[in-house]
């Protein structure tokens, strides 16, 4: 197999699929790449990667793209690190700063106030800055590890979107999986995934450790993150929980027509 270009998104959650193409023991090339989720979907389309852990939006979109299938970036309930910031109840919303960074997370965060709670909201695109987004909006979604372990807010009131999709569906939310260009997919990039994924799930408390030191965060939050809030697998609830969410992306318009959800095969 030639390099594996691979795109990854550079937060906590993402760390027990990735890690083994850095350690020692990983015995293929591979060039890796680290970026928000809304630049490395544009680089899977211009074909400057091969496979990228990436907005399961992109893959709803683009039919370009093929899944890779069993792993995933999930969570039943809440999911800590994606989170809508805001100080009008979430009822009396009128503007809400939506984070550039992402994709999967700003449909969902229109499913959720629109098709759940009834609220209409204009809708301003900004870079994920907290101050700027509640000052001068009244509310910012924020995605990854910005905020994930800051839990003193003042006035400003917090609504976790993974929490908020449990209570519309009594499903889990599906965020990212390994998305691959139908024309570079191979066994070998599977395979190399799925071991990746099989060395990082089993040493997630030693990365939660390691990660919470290089970037100063608490270990007890890292690990509880790492180990209970987040999932790795992509079994039949995280499917449901996705064709629900293509569903509810479809009837706002986010989504234009219905791709089928396909999977790699080899």
């Amino acid at each position: 197999m030639s390099k594996l270009r691979i795109g990854s998104v550079p937060y906590l959650n993402v760390k027990p699929l990735v890690d083994w193409f850095h350690d020692a023991s990983c015995d293929i090339e591979v060039e890796m790449v680290y970026e928000v989720p809304s630049r490395l979907a544009e680089m899977l389309r211009q074909d400057e990667l091969d496979v990228a852990n990436v907005s399961i939006f992109e893959g709803l979109q683009n039919p370009g793209l093929v899944l890779v299938p069993d792993i995933s970036i999930s969570a039943d309930g809440e999911v800590k690190s994606v989170r809508l910031f805001h100080k009008p109840a979430i009822t009396e919303l009128k503007t809400v700063a939506l984070d550039t960074s992402s994709l999967t997370s700003v449909a969902l965060t229109k499913v959720l106030l629109e098709r759940h709670f009834g609220v209409h909201p204009q809708y301003v695109h900004h870079a994920p800055d907290f101050t700027a987004m509640t000052e001068t909006y009244g509310a910012g979604l924020i995605i990854g590890d910005l905020k994930l372990f800051d839990l003193h807010h003042g006035e400003i009131h917090v609504f976790d979107l993974g929490a908020g999709w449990k209570d519309y569906t009594n499903l889990p939310f599906v965020y990212a999986g390994w998305l691959a260009r139908e024309d570079r997919y191979s066994p070998e990039m599977r395979d190399a995934l799925e071991r990746a994924k099989a060395w990082g799930v089993a040493r997630r408390g030693d990365l939660a450790l390691k990660w919470a030191e290089k970037w100063n965060l608490p270990l007890e939050r890292s690990l509880d993150y790492l180990l209970h809030v987040m999932n790795y697998d992509l079994g039949e609830k995280q499917m449901q929980g996705l064709t629900r969410y293509q569903d509810e992306c479809l009837a706002l318009g986010l989504l234009k027509e219905r791709f089928p959800i396909r999977f790699a095969h080899d």
